[in-house]
């Protein structure tokens, strides 16, 4: 594997053009990463640019294939779309990862892999679904709420009672209510995955709660769960809002976002703002 050639950011720039270059070349039953197009070469010169300033904003120097590391381009692609409509963030962010994967091919030695445009992809994905969810998501009188769901089904009531106490998304809720030896010892559950792989810090559980995993018998399956919570006007998320909202006062916000799984704090500004 190589380096881009050239001692300045502008001529690697004119190396990445000339290595993904392959006009007047048919791509038909091909599956390689070139630039095909005049389209795509104004794309990709615009995007190779852009990482370029970033770079030198950065205070980064040398080779501009080793900073494209999984944190770099993350934070680069963070900065450069945040702005941007939904589908042309998404589009941007395939959009590198193919230029990317092309200059691989072309035997330039990166770092980064496809999780770190996957993992932006569905945070893109996610941010644009959230959006159009109107405020007031936390549940008011959820104790009262909770309970009802009990009265309709003893283990939907559990999966809420987890979600509400631990501020768990529905799946890892179910996760631990289905393995709660996996999880749970001396009052504490750690080890539990979130969304992205990310590891849960450890959370304290409440005995009683604890009592209540052990006595469940026959676990529903999650879309049960969600059409439990339909007939009281609620959906699984809503547990997550009134989460945020009851704990606003007593951490500070790194800790907020931390207990919330959250990757980035303004997340859990946006869960605040919804609640």
């Amino acid at each position: 594997m190589a380096n881009l050639k050239g001692g300045s950011f502008d001529k690697q720039l004119k190396d990445i053009h000339h290595r993904l270059s392959a006009f007047g070349v048919g791509r038909h039953g091909k599956s390689d990463h070139k630039t095909h197009s005049s389209a795509l070469a104004e794309k990709r010169t615009e995007m190779s640019k852009s990482f370029a300033n970033y770079c030198t904003d950065k205070g980064f120097t040398g080779k501009l294939n080793e900073h494209m590391t999984n944190e770099n381009i993350k934070d680069f692609l963070q900065e450069r779309t945040a702005n941007l409509a939904t589908t042309t963030q998404e589009n941007y962010a395939r959009g590198f990862d193919s230029m990317v994967q092309g200059l691989k091919e072309a035997n330039i030695d990166i770092d980064a892999n496809k999780s770190v445009f996957n993992d932006r992809v569905a945070e893109i994905k996610e941010n644009a679904q959230q959006a159009e969810i109107v405020t007031g998501r936390a549940i008011d009188n959820v104790e009262n709420v909770i309970q009802n769901i009990y009265d309709g089904r003893y283990e939907s009531g559990v999966i809420a009672d987890v979600q509400n106490e631990l501020g768990l998304r529905v799946a890892e809720a179910h996760e631990l209510v289905s393995n709660p030896q996996n999880y749970i010892s001396n009052n504490e559950v750690n080890g539990l995955v979130g969304k992205g792989n990310h590891v849960y810090d450890s959370k304290t559980i409440s005995p009683d709660l604890v009592a209540k995993i052990s006595a469940v018998q026959d676990i529903p399956t999650i879309r049960t769960y969600q059409n439990d919570l339909v007939k009281e006007g609620i959906n699984s998320h809503d547990f997550r809002f009134t989460y945020a909202n009851e704990h606003k006062d007593d951490m500070t916000r790194a800790e907020l976002s931390r207990e919330l799984n959250h990757e980035r704090e303004d997340m859990t500004n946006y869960y605040l703002a919804r609640g």
